[in-house]
């Protein structure tokens, strides 16, 4: 989580710099200074829904879920006993005795 967020900020501060180089010359420094910091903090938050974004492409949980379905026994696959069966096995456990 800790390199989440400082690749982040890495990323804001990348985008912070491009701005405020691109825009010192031709504008006031307040100005600048507000407006990549803006700038900064969405990129911030952006990077955030990105990383999401290629976890979620790069786990792809479909491909996990039939995973999960080949590798675990199916329950209903297994034949059930029905009470006929039941039956015999009483019938069978009191002629032993």
């Amino acid at each position: 989580m800790v390199g989440t967020i400082l690749s982040n900020f890495w990323v804001a501060l990348f985008a912070f710099s491009i701005y405020f180089f691109s825009a010192y010359p031709f504008m006031e420094g307040l100005s600048i200074l507000f407006n990549a910091s803006v700038l900064g903090i969405i990129f911030f938050v952006l990077t955030f829904i990105v990383r999401a974004i290629i976890g979620f492409v790069m786990e792809n949980p479909i491909n996990i879920e039939q995973e999960m379905a080949v590798v675990s026994p199916d329950v209903e696959a297994e034949p059930e006993i029905t009470s006929e069966k039941y039956a015999e096995i009483v019938k069978s456990l009191l002629k032993d005795e």
